[in-house]
Parts: C-alpha cells; structure tokens; sequence
C-alpha cells in the first residue's frame, strides 16, 4: 500500500478526502464489501450502499471497473462507504430513451418497462429460461399468445370454446381423422373411435 492509504488522512486535507471518485477494484459478495482505487489510493474492504438493506432487501452487487463515489467520513477510510451507479465510458447507460425503465444484466437479459407504450418486456439470451413458483396460483388477465409448444402437467379446464386448427389428439386416437367401428343403419350407435 502507498503512503496515500493512511487510514486517517491529513486532517488539513480532510474536507477534500471525504468524497473520491474511483473505480471498484474487487468485490467480496460473501461480506457484501468491496474494494475501490482512485489514484495510487486503494481502500481496505468496505460496503457499499444498497437500494434497499432492511425488511424489504435488494441485492445487485457492484461490477469491478464500475465508477463509483468513494464516501469517507471526516477523511476516514475506516469508516468510508462506496455509492456505486455512476456511468462511464466503461459502463455506458443501456438505454437514451427518457420514456424507458430498463435492466441490463451481463449475460445480455433485459427487463423493461415503457410507460408510455406501456409495455413490458422481458429479454432472455437463447437457452434463457423463466420460472414462477406461485402457490396460490397465477392469475393473467388480458388476451394471451404463446409462441412454441406448451406443456401442461395437470387438468386443463376450459369455460369457452376450444379451437384447434390443426387438430386434437387423445391417447392416439385423433379427432379430425379417426374411424369408428360397428356402423350400423338406423338409430344403432356407433362403437368408440377407433
């Protein structure tokens, strides 16, 4: 460590040491710390500021290189903080669009929310999957399309009209095509499909 990393710092250069810009050198999710450099001076392990850290919790840990605002209180580095979410040309905003709320994670996932088209959407990369553990269940009001086959491992109960446009099969008996057996004249009933 250089001479800069004097954990109290010249009292005659406090008020200038209290705030720092730097940049997030390492980061120990284990300790929710991390470490910044500005300059020649690297801090010691230190947290930094979450959105939310009581009964309501979020957690977006900082990137290494992320610009950030060293807070280091009376110039003392022992007790300083990091307040991250400063863009830079490392870390440039993922959007321009001052209509658009969007998160951008490193695999290249986006969530957004335009609220002035209002809509929402949800980008994954491909092989990117989504689950929703629900127990009381899962309401969608508003029309819905699916593009790609759907699984449903339960009963599908339906209170409107059932279209397919291709056809239904059950078991491997298919209702478009299939047959039934024992035809006979008059008011006899058929047998079962065949």
């Amino acid at each position: 460590m250089v001479a800069a990393m004097a954990r109290i710092l010249d009292p005659e250069a406090a008020a200038g040491e209290v705030l720092r810009l730097g940049t997030i050198a390492s980061v120990d999710p284990a300790n929710a710390t991390c470490t910044a450099q500005s300059g020649d001076l690297v801090t010691g392990d230190i947290p930094w500021i979450a959105q939310r850290a009581g009964n309501v919790r979020a957690w977006s840990p900082p990137s290494v290189g992320e610009q950030c605002l060293i807070l280091a209180p009376e110039g003392d580095l022992d007790a300083a903080l990091v307040i991250v979410g400063l863009y830079s040309d490392a870390c440039p905003p993922p959007s321009v669009d001052p209509n658009v709320s969007l998160t951008e994670y490193p695999d290249g996932a986006v969530i957004a929310y335009d609220h002035v088209a209002h809509e929402l959407t949800a980008t994954l990369p491909a092989g990117g999957t989504v689950t929703i553990e629900a127990p009381g269940g899962v309401t969608i009001i508003g029309d819905t399309g699916i593009v790609g086959d759907t699984h449903i491992a339960g009963n599908l109960n339906v209170s409107g009209t059932v279209q397919a446009m291709e056809d239904v099969i059950a078991g491997s008996i298919s209702l478009k095509s299939h047959k039934h057996g024992q035809v006979q004249a008059g008011s006899a009933q058929s047998g079962a499909p065949v």
